[in-house]
């Protein structure tokens, strides 16, 4: 009888700890799920006061992303509206996640002053960017750019193209295939030398990628009159083609969303060049969820927006800022 007491006590304790592990240990997986949309027009604010008022709403997505347990993961495998990635495919391996959100929020902020010399450019405004360059801030062990590149390289010219800052970077990037070798230009250790860097893909992440986090060297930008964008607990570049889109709203005289509401998402360099983000699907769910009439996106994801939306929604295929303010004028087909 002890000998069997023993056996049950032990086979409870092991019910116990599986409970415990599929319940509370996290794994290295991140589950990605639609996030919210969010107005643009109410985290802009001009303090000289020369906006216009938007007639409509232009809406940034998100995506929510979360470190699963084994349960919460398995739940996400059998949703169709999550994706479940590695956590290395989102956050280079060696950052922290407390250091991938802080970086994530000041790329944000970058990113929301480009947008706004975009927006402020499109609207006939006088605007200067200037940086000495991408910095590579991290990459993964497995990453497409890993064993040619390292952190603390500065990364000055891509396909012969200088690069100033680093959203001329992804804009080089975008402009090329999965599978193609891009020619870069780096800056080590007071050295110069020319290495190239065959662009990979993932299901998530379908275009071209470098798998790199990277900031701007001196970056420094000079605008007409101050232009203020409140990040609130929002990160990344993936706001950039709508923030510039309600800088130029609010600049221009005209009428852009002309009582519509307009969601969309896509990274934008001062040029207004738009680039790919991921979380396409997740951002859709998104802006329907918030009454979308209307949703923006990259070229380059154009068709999982459409697959996504499955016709709930008007999807727009937008390569610059250009493009898509015509497109919202009626004057190129959508």
């Amino acid at each position: 009888m002890m000998r069997r007491g023993r056996i049950v006590g032990a086979a409870v304790v092991l019910v116990v700890l599986a409970a415990w592990f599929v319940t509370a240990v996290h794994l290295p997986l991140l589950v990605i799920s639609p996030g919210v949309a969010l107005p643009v027009g109410e985290r802009v604010e001009f303090p000289t006061r020369l906006e216009d008022e938007l007639s409509g709403r232009l809406l940034l997505t998100t995506v929510r992303i979360s470190q699963p347990n084994a349960l919460e993961a398995l739940g996400a495998w059998l949703d169709d509206g999550k994706d479940v990635v590695g956590r290395e495919r989102v956050i280079p391996e060696g950052v922290n996640a407390e250091e991938y959100i802080r970086g994530q929020r000041e790329v944000f902020e970058q990113s929301g002053q480009l947008a706004a010399a975009a927006g402020l450019r499109a609207a006939g405004e006088q605007v200067s960017v200037s940086g000495a360059g991408a910095r590579v801030v991290a990459l993964s062990q497995d990453a497409p750019a890993a064993g040619v590149l390292r952190p603390g390289d500065v990364i000055t010219a891509a396909d012969g193209r200088p690069v100033a800052v680093a959203p001329e970077l992804v804009a080089a990037v975008a402009r090329r295939g999965v599978g193609d070798a891009l020619a870069l230009t780096v800056r080590r250790d007071g050295m110069i030398r020319n290495v190239e860097v065959t662009l990979g893909g993932s299901e998530q992440q379908p275009g071209p990628a470098l798998g790199i986090a990277v900031g701007t060297v001196d970056f420094d930008i000079e605008l007409p009159f101050p232009v203020n964008v409140d990040a609130g607990d929002i990160g990344g570049p993936s706001a950039g083609l709508l923030i510039a889109l309600t800088v130029y709203d609010l600049a221009d005289e005209g009428d852009l969303t002309d009582g519509r509401v307009i969601a969309g998402t896509g990274t934008i360099d001062a040029q207004g060049n738009v680039g790919p983000v991921g979380g396409v699907e997740q951002k859709i769910e998104a802006a329907l969820n918030a009454g979308a009439q209307i949703f923006l996106v990259p070229a380059q994801e154009v068709e999982q927006a459409r697959a996504a939306a499955a016709g709930r929604l008007r999807v727009v295929e937008v390569a610059t800022l250009q493009g898509a303010i015509a497109a919202l004028d009626g004057r190129s087909p959508g």
